[in-house]
């Protein structure tokens, strides 16, 4: 039976320390996250803005077909867009038969739990040890997108100049129906591992670079 959500509710902190989330003034409520057709990346600028510099989901990402297509991919666009912006995530991510989907996603902040993976520890402690801002990330240029990503532990990068691929990338950024992108443009995006699909929808998992936390050298 597939779970159908009105959507993610979070809650909100001032203060990245876990260690410091109870103190006085460092809650900041909770926060209904906006739907699909909303501006998802406005709304997370907004919370940084106001100060949250943590927040938690209230329920796992489920891979495992019993959490509808809609939050899914509402909650991994909020994924992306929370990191980039540098907010640190609580999350749980059951993954189901998708083991080494991780692998796509370890450019996210890692998540608290994998409760269904029969590696847990060992993939938690390698997304830990290798994660760090600007991981896999978007920059975007007069007429072209470039993408860098080191989600596999060396660089590749991408230079997208064509209209069409440009136009696709604008329309998978807040997640949109697959059929609003051109098949065969979905289909490469997915197997660079620059899109995901989740029933009839897609999303572009790569997030833009808010600020470059690196010296110039290694740009």
């Amino acid at each position: 039976m597939t779970t159908m959500l009105a959507g993610l509710r979070l809650r909100l902190w001032r203060e990245h320390d876990e260690a410091l989330l109870t103190a006085p003034g460092m809650a900041m409520g909770e926060w209904s996250a906006p739907g699909l057709n909303a501006d998802l990346a406005g709304a997370v600028e907004q919370l940084y803005r106001d100060g949250v510099r943590r927040v938690a989901f209230d329920r796992p990402v489920d891979l495992t077909g019993d959490l509808d297509a809609a939050t899914l991919v509402q909650a991994m666009v909020l994924l992306g867009e929370l990191t980039s912006w540098a907010i640190v995530v609580d999350w749980e991510l059951l993954v189901g038969a998708h083991l080494d989907v991780w692998q796509r996603l370890n450019h996210l902040h890692p998540p608290r739990q994998l409760p269904d993976h029969p590696d847990a520890e060992e993939v938690l402690a390698d997304w830990r040890g290798t994660f760090y801002l600007c991981k896999c990330i978007y920059r975007q240029g007069p007429g072209f997108v470039q993408v860098r990503d080191r989600r596999s532990g060396s660089l590749a990068r991408f230079t997208i100049d064509v209209p069409e691929y440009l136009t696709a990338i604008e329309t998978l950024l807040p997640g949109a129906p697959s059929a609003a992108v051109p098949a065969e443009v979905l289909a490469e995006f997915v197997a660079e591992g620059l899109a995901g699909t989740a029933g009839d929808l897609a999303w572009w998992l790569p997030y833009r670079v808010r600020r470059w936390p690196y010296p110039s050298m290694i740009v």
